[in-house]
């Protein structure tokens, strides 16, 4: 009896193909592969978690363009009774981003200081003054980025199954690392069917319907970071699209069937899901769309496979591949 004569929830169809990828142990990973830290990992879906090898800055540095020196020096410091510092003991020049001098826990910005040259004379010269005048104290760590402000060596970066973003990929290199884990994307063959189906740019007749269902799918796919291939046309033949389907299956995680789900006289799907493995769904309480196929078939142990829904992943294994078919 074709299960077919009753649709069923959108729920329970999602549960009979997860509890057949559970039972077929597909429910992991397709795999891992390591790619280097470029912008071609963009929406890659990280593997396992990301620790920081380093910290971000790995030193304490300076947060402004000014001088570098003790906080305690400047107390007291005020409008009417500033405070002189000589450069080189006691101040020392550093541009944003420049490391603290290992005795300085502050920087007092450019605007606030008073350049003098070697007659006490207040000069334009900021970078080679003899002295500094300043009239307002500092605290410690004032206009500092200490080390590990961003991140902390060993802390967690991102987690595993994250998609990455732009700004992922600068905390990633900030914290140490130049290449990354990532699941394998799943690749996903489509394989259009119809005897009335012909290819974008053919000359039509009366009758020709213009292919084009496995572009829309391929962007999809290729838009949730799968791979996909599409295949020729496959006319209404039952044998021919069993062919089709088992060539397909050997480098592929997931057959998309369109279409032929429903109950027409040349729809083959469900028969060829039967007679190549088992048919789980057909038919879901949904519209558009309900004659949805899902289903796993057997395969030559010598090609092992894996499949499903193209949002859900699971490892290779060796005998059996879910199918979907629209």
């Amino acid at each position: 009896m074709s299960v077919y004569l009753h649709d069923i929830p959108l729920s329970q169809a999602q549960s009979r193909l997860r509890q057949a990828l559970q039972e077929a142990d597909l429910w992991h990973l397709l795999g891992v592969e390591s790619i280097p830290l470029d912008e071609n990992a963009l929406g890659r879906i990280t593997a396992e978690p990301i620790w920081a090898e380093i910290s971000s800055p790995h030193y304490h540095a300076s947060a402004m363009d000014g001088f570098a020196l003790r906080a305690i020096s400047t107390n007291g410091a005020m409008p009417s009774t500033p405070i002189s510092l000589f450069i080189g003991s006691e101040a020392q020049y550093v541009d944003t981003g420049d490391p603290l001098p290992e005795w300085a826990n502050a920087v007092i910005p450019i605007e606030n200081v008073e350049s003098l040259d070697e007659n006490g004379q207040i000069t334009k010269d900021i970078r080679g003054p003899k002295t500094i005048r300043i009239r307002a104290a500092v605290a410690p760590w004032s206009h500092v980025r200490p080390l590990g402000e961003d991140i902390v060596a060993t802390q967690l970066v991102l987690p595993a199954g994250h998609s990455l973003r732009p700004a992922d990929l600068g905390a990633i290199a900030a914290s140490g690392h130049q290449t990354i884990r990532v699941a394998r994307k799943p690749k996903v063959a489509i394989l259009p069917t119809g005897t009335e189906l012909v290819p974008i740019g053919s000359k039509l007749k009366s009758g020709d319907i213009l292919e084009y269902n496995s572009l829309v799918i391929a962007a999809q796919i290729k838009n949730m970071g799968g791979e996909p291939t599409r295949y020729p046309i496959t006319k209404d033949n039952f044998d021919s699209i069993c062919d089709a389907v088992v060539e397909a299956a050997q480098t592929h995680d997931l057959v998309l069937l369109n279409a032929g789900s429903s109950a027409g006289a040349e729809d083959f799907s469900s028969k060829v899901v039967e007679k190549l493995g088992a048919l789980l769904v057909h038919g879901v309480a949904v519209r558009p769309g309900h004659p949805v196929i899902l289903g796993t078939i057997a395969r030559n142990k010598a090609h092992p496979i894996t499949g499903g829904q193209s949002q859900i992943m699971g490892r290779m294994p060796r005998e059996r591949m879910t199918l979907t078919m629209t």
